[in-house]
C-alpha cells in the first residue's frame, strides 16, 4: 500500500543519514588517531635519545658543580683575607693607641723638663750670687748650646753641689725618657705606615677576589638559567609525553562519545520524524479508504433506489417519466491525496565550540612580551609564547576545550597547566605558566572559557604575568627557535 511505501522510503532515508554520520565520525576519529600516533612516535624518539640527553644533563650538572666548588674555594680564600684585613686593622688600631700614649708621655716629659729647667736656672742663679770661685758663669751659661749642654758642663766641672744632684739626675732621666719615647714614636709611626700599606695591599687583593667571585657567580647563574631553560629534565619530558598521549586519547574518546550521542539524538529524531510522517500517511490512507467506502455505499444505495423505482412503475412510459423525473446521482468526489513528507536536513555530528574563535585570550591584562626572537638574557633567544602582565590573582581561562595534560609545579614554568586539544582532527597543545594557583588536575576535561587557575609570579618570572604558548601538535620546547609553537595573538 502507499503508506507502507512511504514508511519504507523514510526508514531508508534514516539509514542513509546514519550511515553517512558514522562514516564522518569514523573519518574524524581516524584523523585524531593519526595525530595520537604522531605523539607516540615522538615519545619513542625521546626514548631513543635518552642516553644522549642524560649525558648532556650530567655534563651540565658537572659544570655547575665545578663552578660551585670554585666559588666555595674562593669563599674560603676570601674569608682568610677578610680575617687578615680585620687583624691588620686591629694592629693599626693598637699602634694608633700606642702612638697616642707616647705622644701623651712626650708631652708630659716636655712639661716636666720645662719645670725642671726653671728650677735649675733658679739654682744656678743662686750659685752665681753666692760665688762660684774661678768659674766664669757667663762663659758657662752663654757658651752652652742648650740647657742639657750646660748641665753636662757643670757636671764635668764638678760645680754642682750634692744637694742639687738629685734635681739634675731627675732632669737627665726625664730627658732620656723623652728621647726614648720620641724614638718609640718614630718607630711606631713607621710601623703604622707599613701596616697601612699592607692593609691596602690586602684590601686590593680582597676587592680583586670579590670581583672574581662575582664573575664566577654570574657564570654559575647563567649556567643554572641555561640548564633550567630546558624546562624539564628527561624524566619530566617522558612523563609529559605519556600524560600528553593519555590526554589526547581521552580527548578523542570524549569527542567520540559526544559525536556518538549527537548521532544517536539525530537518529532518534529521524526515527520520530519518520514515524510521525508514516502515521500521517496511514491516517491519510485510512481517510481515503473511508471516503471511497462511503462513495461506494452511496452508489449502491442509489442503484438500489433506482431498482426499487423501476419495480414500482405501472408502465414503461410512466417508468420512463419517473426515471426522467428522478435526478441522476452525483459523482463521487476524488480522494484526497496524502501529504508529501517534508525533506529533513541531514543532522550534523560536530559539537559546536563555546566561542566562534578556535582559541580565546586566556587572561585579561597587557602584553609585556610577544612571540618571537629574544635577547637571550634569560637563557633563550626565542620567546615561544606571549606574556600577559596583570595583578596577582587575575583569573585564567582555558583557551579552548580540551583535556589537561599536566597541572602543578614544574621547573622554570613554576605553577603551570598544559592542555591537549583536538580541533577538526588537528592536535594542539596550550601552556599556561607562572600561575599563582591551579584549580584543575591532570586528566580533567575543561571547556573553552572555564577557570583553570590564577595569574602569578612563580618559576623563572620577574613579575606577575601569564606566559601562554600554543603548540601545533604535541608540546615541544626550543630555546633557540619557534619549535612547534605558533603566535597565539593570531587567534585573538
Amino acid at each position: 500500500m502507499n503508506w507502507k511505501r512511504t514508511v519504507s522510503t523514510l526508514t531508508l532515508g534514516v539509514m542513509l543519514i546514519s550511515t553517512h554520520t558514522v562514516a564522518d565520525a569514523s573519518t574524524s576519529i581516524k584523523e585524531k588517531q593519526e595525530q595520537q600516533q604522531k605523539v607516540k612516535e615522538k615519545r619513542d624518539s625521546v626514548k631513543k635519545d635518552q642516553s644522549e640527553t642524560s649525558s648532556k644533563i650530567e655534563v651540565n650538572k658537572e659544570e655547575i658543580s665545578k663552578v660551585q666548588a670554585e666559588v666555595n674555594k674562593m669563599d674560603a680564600q676570601l674569608q682568610d683575607i677578610i680575617n687578615d684585613v680585620a687583624m691588620k686593622r686591629q694592629e693599626i688600631k693598637r699602634t694608633e693607641m700606642k702612638i697616642e700614649d707616647l705622644e701623651a708621655d712626650i708631652k708630659d716629659y716636655q712639661e716636666k723638663m720645662k719645670a725642671q729647667e726653671a728650677m735649675m736656672k733658679e739654682r744656678m742663679a743662686t750659685m752665681q750670687k753666692n760665688g762660684g770661685g774661678s768659674i766664669n758663669w757667663a762663659e758657662f751659661i752663654f757658651g752652652s748650646k742648650n740647657l742639657s749642654d750646660l748641665v753636662t758642663r757643670m757636671i764635668t766641672a764638678g760645680t754642682i753641689q750634692r744637694s742639687d744632684q738629685e734635681l739634675f739626675d731627675d732632669y737627665e732621666a726625664t730627658q732620656r725618657s723623652l728621647k726614648e719615647a720620641q724614638a718609640d714614636l718614630k718607630a711606631e709611626r713607621a710601623s703604622l705606615l707599613q701596616q697601612q700599606k699592607a692593609l691596602e695591599v690586602r684590601q686590593a687583593e680582597l676587592e680583586k677576589k670579590m670581583k672574581q667571585r662575582e664573575k664566577r657567580i654570574k657564570e654559575l647563574e647563567e649556567k643554572n638559567i641555561k640548564f633550567e631553560s630546558q624546562i624539564f629534565d628527561l624524566q619530566e619530558i617522558e612523563a609529559t609525553l605519556v600524560a600528553q598521549e593519555q590526554a589526547i586519547a581521552a580527548e578523542i574518546e570524549a569527542q567520540r562519545r559526544e559525536e556518538e550521542e549527537a548521532r544517536r539524538r539525530a537518529e532518534e529524531a529521524a526515527r520520530q520524524e519518520a514515524a510521525r510522517k508514516a502515521e500521517e500517511a496511514r491516517q491519510a490512507e485510512a481517510a481515503r479508504q473511508a471516503e471511497a467506502e462511503r462513495e461506494a455505499e452511496a452508489a449502491r444505495q442509489a442503484a438500489q433506489q433506482k431498482q426499487d423505482n423501476k419495480s414500482n412503475t405501472p408502465s414503461s412510459s410512466s417508468s420512463n417519466n419517473t426515471a426522467a423525473s428522478t435526478p441522476a446521482p452525483k459523482p463521487a468526489p476524488a480522494p484526497t491525496p496524502a501529504p508529501k513528507p517534508e525533506p529533513k536536513p541531514a543532522p550534523t555530528t560536530s559539537t559546536p565550540a563555546p566561542s566562534s574563535s578556535m582559541f580565546i585570550q586566556p587572561a585579561s591584562g597587557r602584553y609585556s612580551q610577544g612571540w618571537g626572537p629574544a635577547s637571550g638574557a634569560f637563557g633563550y633567544t626565542f620567546h615561544n609564547g606571549v606574556d600577559i602582565a596583570g595583578p596577582t590573582g587575575t583569573p585564567i581561562r582555558a583557551s579552548a576545550t580540551g583535556t589537561v595534560i599536566r597541572a602543578g609545579w614544574g621547573g622554570a614554568y613554576g605553577n603551570h597547566v598544559m592542555i591537549a586539544h583536538v580541533i577538526n582532527g588537528q592536535v594542539w597543545t596550550t601552556v599556561y605558566a607562572h600561575m599563582n594557583s591551579v584549580s584543575v588536575s591532570s586528566g580533567q576535561r575543561v571547556t573553552q572559557g572555564s577557570n583553570i587557575g590564577t595569574l602569578g609570579n612563580t618559576g623563572n618570572s620577574s613579575g606577575p604575568h601569564l606566559h601562554f604558548e600554543i603548540h601545533k601538535g604535541g608540546y615541544s620546547y626550543s630555546a633557540t627557535s619557534a619549535g612547534s609553537t605558533v603566535n597565539p595573538r593570531q587567534f585573538f
